[in-house]
C-alpha cells in the first residue's frame, strides 16, 4: 500500500520537475531574447530609480495613456514629486494589475493613475498576435509575483499559448530608447526619433514622447465600431479591475481611473460613449475617481479630428501636451465640474455645433 502511494506521489512530484524544467527554460530564452525590451526597461526602471528614491505616482494603461500623458506636468505642477508613466502598448488591465503589484512592491506610491481603453475590455477582442493579455509575463523579473502570475493564469488558453511561444515574438519589441524618457525639446519631439533613457530635468523626469504631426494619418480610414455593450464585457478584466480596486484600498493608494479623448467623429458615432459610461458606473460603484476625457468641454480642452494620429484615438503631441496639463489641473482639484459636459448628449451637440468633426 506504501509502494503504490509512493509511486502515486511520484508522479505529481514528476510533473511538477517537467514545469519547473520548462520554467527555467523558457524564462532563460525570454532573458536574452527580450533585452533590451521597452517594457522590461520601464519595470527594470521602477526597481532602480536612477537617483534611488521612489516613484510616488504611477501612470499604468495601454497606448492610449503613453500617447496622452506627459507625467512632467505632474512634477510642474507639484501633483506628484516623482511621477512615471508605465504605459504600455497593447497592456491590459490584467497587465495593469501586476505592473502596479511591481511597481509598489518596489516604490512607496501614493497615487495611481489607471488609463482605461474600452478595446480591452471586450471578451470578443482579436488581437494581432498571440499576447493575448499576458504582454506583461515576459517582462517581469523572475520573483514571487511572476510565480503568483504563473500559477494564476496556467490553465489559460492565452497563457499557454504565450508561455510556450514567448520566444517567437521578442524579435519585434521595440528598444527602449525609442520610446523613454524622450528630452522635452524640438529635436527629440517625436518618440520614432532616438533619444537616449533616463534623462533628468529639474528633478526625476520620465515621460514619454509623442507623435508630432499635423493631422490624422489617414483621413479615409474607419471610424471604430460601437465597441460593445454589456454582455459583451469581458469577465476576467472586470475581475482584475476589482483586484486593482482592493489592492489600492488595502495599501491606502489613491486610484484615479482616466479615458483620454478621442476623434470627436468617433465620439459622434458612439464609439466609446457606452464603454465610458459603463467605466463612470464601475468607479462610482468602487468609490473611485473617474475623470472621462472625451466630457472635457471645448473651450478648455480645444479638439478635433486634426489633432490624432489614427482613428483608433491616439493623441497628436500637441494636443497631448495640451491634454496632459489640463489633466493636471482637474486631478489637483476636489471639485472640477466647471470643466466638464454634463454628459455625452451635451457633447454631441456642442460638437455637432462647432462642426470640427469630420
Amino acid at each position: 500500500m506504501k509502494k503504490k502511494a509512493f509511486k502515486e506521489i511520484l508522479k505529481y512530484v514528476r510533473v511538477i520537475v517537467f514545469f519547473a524544467v520548462i520554467t527555467i527554460l523558457v524564462e532563460a530564452v525570454n532573458y536574452v531574447m527580450v533585452q533590451p525590451g521597452y517594457a522590461r526597461y520601464i519595470i527594470h526602471t521602477v526597481d532602480n530609480p536612477d537617483d534611488g528614491s521612489d516613484y510616488d505616482c504611477i501612470v499604468v494603461g495601454a497606448s492610449h495613456g503613453r500617447a496622452s500623458i506627459d507625467p512632467h506636468y505632474f512634477l510642474e505642477m507639484e501633483y506628484a514629486v516623482n511621477p512615471i508613466n508605465m504605459c504600455i502598448q497593447g497592456a491590459t488591465v490584467i497587465d495593469n494589475y501586476y505592473m502596479i503589484r511591481e511597481a509598489c512592491n518596489n516604490n512607496d506610491v501614493k497615487k495611481i493613475i489607471l488609463e482605461l481603453d474600452y478595446q480591452y475590455w471586450n471578451k470578443n477582442l482579436k488581437r494581432d498576435s498571440d499576447f493575448g493579455d499576458l504582454l506583461v509575463y515576459g517582462q517581469l523579473p523572475f520573483t514571487s509575483l511572476k510565480m503568483e502570475y504563473i500559477v494564476s493564469q496556467l490553465m489559460d488558453k492565452d497563457f499557454r499559448t504565450i508561455y510556450f511561444r514567448r520566444y517567437a515574438f521578442a524579435k519585434n519589441w521595440k528598444t527602449a530608447k525609442k520610446y523613454m524618457a524622450i528630452k522635452k525639446t524640438d529635436e527629440y519631439k517625436n518618440f520614432q526619433i532616438e533619444g537616449v533613457a533616463g534623462i533628468e530635468t529639474e528633478g526625476p523626469y520620465q515621460g514619454l514622447g509623442f507623435f508630432y504631426r499635423t493631422k490624422v494619418t489617414d483621413k479615409k480610414g474607419k471610424l471604430n465600431p460601437s465597441p460593445w455593450t454589456y454582455d459583451d464585457l469581458n469577465p476576467k478584466v472586470q475581475k482584475y479591475f476589482q483586484k486593482i480596486v482592493k489592492y489600492c484600498k488595502d495599501n491606502g493608494i489613491e486610484l484615479i481611473c482616466v479615458t483620454t479623448p478621442i476623434p470627436p467623429s468617433s465620439v459622434v458615432s458612439g464609439a466609446a460613449n457606452e464603454a465610458d459610461t459603463y467605466f463612470k458606473q464601475i468607479c462610482d460603484e468602487n468609490n473611485v475617481r473617474y475623470i472621462d476625457g472625451n466630457l472635457i468641454k471645448n473651450e478648455i480642452l480645444n479638439v478635433s479630428d486634426d489633432d490624432f494620429s489614427d482613428w483608433e484615438g491616439h493623441m497628436n503631441g500637441e494636443l497631448a501636451e495640451q491634454f496632459s496639463e489640463i489633466l493636471t489641473e482637474i486631478l489637483m482639484k476636489e471639485d472640477n465640474s466647471e470643466y466638464f459636459y454634463s454628459g455625452y448628449d451635451e457633447c454631441i451637440e456642442a460638437i455637432k455645433v462647432r462642426g470640427n468633426e469630420n
